[in-house]
Order: structure tokens, then sequence, then C-alpha cells
């Protein structure tokens, strides 16, 4: 498999002096699904904000073999779907509609596009019967399904969700486990719920501040008591006897 994702010796410190990155290097090849896991502050959503450009730290990225830099940061964010934790942080438009469309309304695309687009990312997640709807009047679960729709219509080749299946009752986290299981693409998922790590990904990078601490296959790491009391963590809880 070809790599998509390079990064060499990030480091990132935010405004006040809070140092959240340190020589981070991570590579990842094309259809992996990772798992970015650690204690809180470990640097994990951060790690994600570098990804299409949101934060700049020193260091070298590149997505699809294009740089992380200023002048071409219209085109990473084509390539990689960014979905944020909290829903209200992504959908911020009159309808469902209007917000799955802002991406490619932003591309230029041909109104006939637009709307396949739109039609096409709300099937994938089961949402096409809210496309009319106002967004902040769904569900949280809903919501979290729409702002995954926001990122499909863009065709993006790498999906990065930072939390997916924080504030989720067990109903609709397990909708979203079992909708980004069928996705195919490169997939980074930031988060606290090991169990849902377990089921989303093969490999998983463990983060502590501001550090790679561990890599490797997902079943490994996250049975492995010690090194995750060591920083913070329990195992996941269908693997505790």
């Amino acid at each position: 498999m070809s790599e998509i994702i390079f990064i060499e010796n990030l480091s990132y410190t935010y405004p006040d002096g809070t140092e959240a990155l340190r020589e981070v290097s991570l590579a990842v090849a094309e259809g992996e699904r990772i798992g970015l896991v650690g204690p809180n502050g470990a640097g994990k959503s951060t790690l994600l904000l570098h990804l299409n450009g949101l934060l700049q730290g020193e260091g070298r990225i590149e997505v699809c073999g294009i740089s992380v830099t200023d002048g071409r940061l219209d085109e990473v964010r084509l390539k990689v779907g960014l979905v944020f934790q909290d829903p209200d942080d992504q959908l911020f438009m009159p309808t469902v509609f209007d917000d799955v469309a802002f991406g490619p309304l932003n591309m230029d695309l041909a109104r006939p596009e637009v709307e396949r687009r739109v039609e096409q990312a709300l099937s994938e997640v089961d949402m096409l019967y809210a496309v009319e709807r106002c967004s902040h009047h769904l569900s949280f679960g809903e919501r979290k399904r729409v702002c995954v729709a926001t990122v499909l219509s863009m065709s993006p080749q790498v999906l990065a969700l930072d939390e997916p299946t924080t504030n989720l009752d067990p109903r609709h986290r397990r909708q979203i486990i079992e909708l980004l299981r069928q996705f195919e693409l490169t997939t980074l998922v930031a988060s606290h719920d090991l169990d849902a790590v377990l089921d989303l990904c093969d490999r998983v990078v463990l983060l502590d501040a501001g550090e790679v601490v561990a890599d490797g296959p997902a079943d490994g790491i996250l049975t492995d008591r010690a090194l995750l009391e060591a920083h913070s963590l329990e195992l996941p809880l269908s693997r505790q006897s």
C-alpha cells in the first residue's frame, strides 16, 4: 500500500505556551484505519487539526503527496475530511441540504453535481429523510451523521474524526460505528472510547504529553494493561474480565 500521510518531527505549541506536540513522526498507508488514543491533553485533537492546516506547527506534513503549507491548503482540504467532536462547530446553515452542499458549492461545481453529491452523501449516512430539515432540530446522533455527510460530499481520500462517539446513547453509538466501518477511506479516529477504536481500527497510536509512546496493532496495544495504565488509560470494557 502507498503512503497517504507522512508526518516528520511535528511540534506545536499553543499561544499560551502549552506544548501540545513534540517531534511527532507518523506514516499512514492508504486504506489504513488508525486510532489515536491517550489521556486528556495528549495531543490527539491537535494532531488531527494539522492534517488540513487548521493548525501549523514546526515539522513536515504531506497528505497525498501534497505539502501542508500555506500555498496549498485548498488542495489539502479537498483530500482530508475533518469531522469535529461537536456538531455545532460544523453545522451552521439553514437546512441539512445547505450544510452538506456548502463544500461542493465552494468547489464551483455545477448545481446538478452538487445535488448529486448531497443525495449520495446523505444516503451513505442514512439521513436523506432529513434533507430539508434544520440541522439544529435533529438529535445529537443525527447531527453527528450529517457532519460525516458534509465531508463525504467533498469526496475526500482521508477521513479524520475527533471523538465520533462522544455523548451518544448506546443505539446511536452503535449506528455511528457501523456507519464508519462501511467506508473504505483512510481513517484516523481520535477517541477515548477504546471499545469503539477496537471495533473501527486495525492500528493504534498512543500519545501522551504530545509524544508518540506506542504504535502498533490495535488488539496488542489496547489489551496491554500495564502500558495503558502507565498513560492514564484503562482496558476497553470488552477486554476487562
